[in-house]
């Protein structure tokens, strides 16, 4: 089929006061814009993200400092109270002293962790840390989901403490996994 030629299409095309068209060179120029601004918005959504994140777990630090201070002063507060309160209530006659607890043997922490108020892993039985190297007296011995928890009383502390432990005397329960029994 023959193309139609109209002669005012020339001069639409070609005459002096013409539209410019920009050519492969602006073609290029404009590829090269369109992916520079793609890619600063990338980058920006990039980094973006990763102050929010930053600034999340600053506020998490934060919150979790916070409640610390709140717990300590809460605590000072009320070991406060109670001095007051034990300095105006006349002291009780001494309670007759317990029969000392049978042993069923002597045992040296292996791995360090916590001394528990009862033997189960929850964050409200944790009564302090015990170290390797501590020496402990096993005083009971419990089965719970097929591991062997004993109930110790720290008799010795280890010389190489990295931190604060419990003291000498503390009672609870450790698992068997942290103790090693000695003869």
């Amino acid at each position: 089929m023959p193309a139609k030629i109209r002669p005012e299409d020339w001069d639409v095309l070609f005459s002096p006061n013409a539209r410019r068209r920009g050519g492969p060179l602006r073609a290029l120029a404009n590829v090269l814009l369109v992916g520079l601004s793609v890619a600063l918005l990338v980058v920006s959504a990039f980094f973006g993200l990763r102050y929010r994140e930053q600034i999340q777990q600053a506020g998490l630090a934060q919150a979790t400092a916070n409640a610390g201070a709140l717990a300590t002063s809460t605590t000072m507060a009320q070991q406060t109270a109670a001095a007051r309160e034990a300095s105006l209530t006349p002291s009780p006659a001494p309670a007759p002293t317990a029969a000392p607890v049978a042993a069923i043997g002597n045992g040296e922490v292996r791995q360090g962790g916590n001394l528990r108020s009862e033997p189960r892993v929850v964050p409200e039985t944790v009564i302090g840390l015990i170290y390797p190297g501590d020496k402990v007296l096993l005083l009971e011995e419990q089965n719970v989901d097929g591991t062997a928890w004993f109930r110790v009383r720290v008799t010795e502390t280890a010389t190489t403490r990295s931190g604060e432990g419990v003291g000498l005397g503390t009672e609870g329960w450790a698992s068997g996994l942290l103790l090693v029994t000695l003869p």
